[in-house]
């Protein structure tokens, strides 16, 4: 098919385009062979070759039947299906008289609202008490990754300690040689060290320190009396070998980041997964209401012949016929009741998942006025797919969490060598008497030799049982990952091949359901017009004539039922593509705030957050969730590597 290797020419893009959404750690570039690009990129092609019949762009014929285009389908981006609410409603269906009947009140309730699913969606980002709960945990990881990088804050020490001793002179040479030497060593002490210290990238540490103490002594051989010294030192501990390197000191924030950026991916997730209950509760509730119409008419109907019925009592009806109308329209009336107990739940629903006090109560009547699209909307099923790959949120968490497996790996394979680490250190000393803590401290700039001291440790484990184990529990969950990131790139791409599918089924069935609607309505048309001219009559027409109602009442509640499935697979094509936040410009911002920052889920051209600073969108960019001071850098010296 002409069509198959132009959508395929452009699947490495697109799997660029996924790893690049959510692997972008500037010390690993994404790498076009990596295991979540290879993973992504196979699943995909075997799904193509899988789905092969059903690739390519679909229109309607006169029956209103899905059928191939013959247009060809030209190279570029994926074609993203429309926004529902966008698009023109098309030709109201032939006998569906519960639309033009839906913004009638169905209850004498004091207050109606008319709502469509676009003033639904507003509700729910400026009310709901789900979607608040769910925006803190990317700020709550966001808080993991400042803590992660502050183990490279400059931090400053100090310490001090004073010491007197007196010691019995096990020699001579301790206090003197004279006859007047004390027999007893007495030596007084203090000292007092400070200083900065800085944590090292590459695993080691660097301080320097400035030390200024006081000795004194009763023996005769010390010299001079009342000593102030001073000492400034420069020392580097740096591990060599296990511990050493950027990768590993750098592998806490960057596995921060990326379960930072899995909690933004979750963050949509749960956006969508809302916004999508809210349209199928829109939609319930216009089925509900459009079953009382329908039941109320049937009741109508009913009493009519009923009616018919009575005037003929005693001329040709027979007995039972009033009875059998009667029991009919008891039917009708109980099933008016499900119907209507089945609005008030929906109603209910619908205000819980909103959380807007303005439509709870039932003095609220809440009235759909978006009519169901009767359009056939195409979007090939490659594109679907591909869309798919690239903004399903589910498969950019568990890639992500495969970075994180892999980079954790990573760190363990570090753990299995030998600690080997390296001290150096530069010192310069001053000394004077009578406690001249300033001459001191001049004496140990004008020394011309620099006191220089260069050691290594080495810690070799015998055995590293432990390090082995957790090496091999790391590659052991990497594979398991990479058989999961495989398991939902299948079940994503099924998703999407479900949801085209049933957007093609649904329409088909829609329109068999208008001519089904169609043919009964001429039924019932004949069965009416016989009787009206006195044609037919007796128990066996009339029980015809109640079943051709009941028949056609039940035929309008498949056809609404079958416009219902149309649309809300519409929807579910959006959520299968991942586009359904996007094409409407929905977008997540960390907005400033005197006490606590907050994320603000706004429309773009919508009302946008008045208290504060907001920052960009953390739905395409989740670095954007930085705050201004964390943003502004480390000034520490240290480049820690950012995603």
């Amino acid at each position: 098919m002409a069509f198959l290797p132009v959508k395929s020419s452009i699947v490495h893009g697109s799997c660029l385009a996924l790893l690049a959404s959510c692997t972008t750690d500037i010390v690993d570039n994404v790498n076009p062979n990596s295991e979540i690009a290879r993973s992504v990129q196979q699943e995909y092609r075997r799904f193509v070759t899988s789905a092969e019949g059903e690739l390519g762009s679909h229109t309607t014929d006169k029956d209103g039947k899905v059928v191939r285009s013959t247009e060809t389908t030209m190279a570029g981006n994926a074609r993203v299906p429309p926004m529902v609410e966008g698009l023109a409603i098309g030709k109201v269906s032939a006998g569906a008289y519960w639309e033009k009947a839906m913004s009638a009140r169905q209850s004498p309730r004091a207050k109606t609202v008319n709502v469509q699913i676009d003033d639904l969606l507003n509700r729910m980002l400026d009310n709901s008490n789900q979607l608040a709960a769910s925006s803190d945990i990317p700020l709550i990881r966001e808080t993991v990754v400042t803590e992660a990088e502050g183990r490279f804050d400059t931090y400053a020490f100090a310490d001090g300690n004073v010491k007197n001793s007196q010691t019995p002179r096990s020699s001579l040479l301790e206090t003197g040689t004279s006859s007047t030497a004390p027999t007893t060593l007495d030596e007084d002490e203090a000292s007092v060290e400070f200083g900065l210290g800085q944590p090292l990238i590459t695993g080691g540490e660097l301080r320097l320190s400035q030390r200024l103490g006081r000795r004194d002594s009763n023996s005769q051989f010390f010299v001079p009396k009342d000593q102030a010294d001073a000492k400034l030192r420069l020392e580097l501990r740096q591990p060599l070998l296990k511990g050493a390197g950027v990768d590993v000191n750098s592998a806490p924030m960057r596995l921060a980041r990326l379960e930072r950026d899995r909690s933004v991916a979750d963050f949509q997730r749960q956006i969508e997964d809302q916004f999508s209950e809210v349209v199928r509760s829109y939609w319930t509730l216009y089925a509900e209401r459009s079953r009382v119409l329908q039941r109320q008419r049937l009741v109508g109907e009913l009493r009519n012949v009923s009616g018919r019925i009575s005037a003929r009592t005693g001329l040709d009806t027979l007995a039972g016929e009033a009875e059998q109308a009667t029991a009919a329209i008891k039917r009708a009336e109980a099933s008016i009741i499900r119907a209507r107990t089945g609005v008030d739940n929906s109603e209910a629903r619908l205000s819980a998942l909103l959380s807007d006090k303005s439509l709870f109560g039932d003095n609220v009547e809440i009235i759909p006025s978006q009519r169901p699209l009767k359009k056939f909307v195409d979007v090939p099923l490659e594109d679907v797919a591909l869309l798919a790959i690239q903004n399903r949120p589910e498969l950019k968490a568990v890639a992500l969490q495969l970075r994180s497996a892999e980079l954790q790996e990573k760190v363990a394979k570090n753990n299995l060598l030998p600690g080997l680490d390296l001290y150096a250190g530069l010192s310069n000393s001053g000394l004077s008497g009578n406690y001249h803590y300033g001459d001191a401290w001049d004496d140990q700039f004008g020394q011309t030799d620099v006191d220089v001291d260069v050691g290594v440790r080495l810690k070799v484990p015998l055995g590293n049982t432990s390090e082995r184990a957790l090496h091999e529990r790391r590659r052991i969950e990497k594979r398991q990952l990479t058989s999961q990131l495989r398991n939902v790139s299948d079940t994503v791409l099924l998703e999407a091949q479900v949801a085209v599918r049933e957007v093609r089924s649904a329409y088909e069935e829609m329109r068999a359901r208008e001519a089904e609607l169609t043919a009964v309505n001429t039924e019932i048309g004949a069965l009416q017009a016989r009787a009206d001219e006195g044609l037919e009559s007796g128990s066996a027409f009339l029980a015809t004539l109640i079943s051709g109602l009941e028949d056609r009442t039940q035929a309008e509640e498949r056809l609404m039922e079958s416009a219902v499935t149309y649309n809300l697979a519409l929807y579910a094509l959006e959520r299968a593509a991942g586009t359904m936040l996007t094409v409407r410009g929905i977008e997540a911002k960390r907005v400033a705030s005197g006490d606590l920052d907050y994320i603000k889920v706004t429309k773009k051209n919508g009302k946008q957050p008045t208290d504060g600073a907001a920052s960009k969108d953390i739905l395409t960019d989740p670095q954007a969730i930085r705050s201004k001071s964390s943003a502004s850098g480390k000034s520490n010296g240290n480049k820690v590597p950012q995603q």
